[in-house]
């Protein structure tokens, strides 16, 4: 495994703001990520997510002045205005190449929420100002990152035996964080926007 710091740096006070699914009103969610913290404290190598900054990442935008940030969550309400609230499922947790995460299920209905904050996002900071969009966009979360080069094989033997039970939740927001850095620690925000799913979305 890769350590995931050396390569995600950002310059001491920047904040940058981020579009996240946050689940700090899903306990079946903290159960899941709680079921992993005895293992993963076993290697220190590894750079825990504390429960309550739980996220699953949906853009990278990059630092924005309020007016900017307040442009953006305006033009992201009739974007998703026209996607439904849908159902997730979370699970199972997997070692990749810099971290722990669980994949996040269906990709396809994500990836609709993805692209559509994508385009919103860009329709007012421009294309050329965001990260590269992927080829498929991936969701997931993260449980942990990693803080070295090591040998993880350990840990992957162990995680396919730790099955906790996967959550589900409805999906019914987005959310604007303007986000803080803690290198080799945790990233922590703070709330610009939220905007629901649906119908409302247009009016909020």
């Amino acid at each position: 495994m890769r350590d995931f710091w050396e390569t995600h740096h950002w310059p001491e006070g920047e904040r940058r703001a981020h579009w996240h699914l946050l689940f700090e009103d899903q306990p079946a969610v903290h159960d899941f990520a709680r079921a992993h913290v005895g293992l993963l404290a076993q290697h220190a190598e590894l750079s825990p997510v504390p429960v309550e900054w739980l996220h699953g990442t949906l853009q990278s935008v990059g630092p924005l002045t309020a007016e900017t940030a307040a442009a953006v969550a305006d033009a992201a309400r009739p974007a998703l205005a026209g996607i439904e609230p849908f159902e997730i499922e979370i699970g199972p947790a997997q070692a990749i190449h810099n971290g722990i995460v669980p994949a996040i299920y269906p990709e396809d209905r994500i990836s609709e929420l993805y692209w559509a904050l994508r385009r919103a996002t860009e329709s007012v900071v421009g294309a050329d100002t965001m990260p590269k969009a992927p080829e498929r966009f991936w969701p997931h979360l993260s449980l942990a990152y990693s803080s070295a080069q090591w040998d993880h094989d350990e840990l992957t033997r162990a995680l396919v035996k730790l099955r906790p039970p996967r959550p589900r939740m409805t999906v019914t927001r987005a959310v604007l964080v303007d986000q803080e850095q803690a290198w080799r620690d945790k990233y922590t925000w703070t709330v610009i926007a939220e905007v629901p799913l649906g119908k409302g979305g247009a009016q909020t």
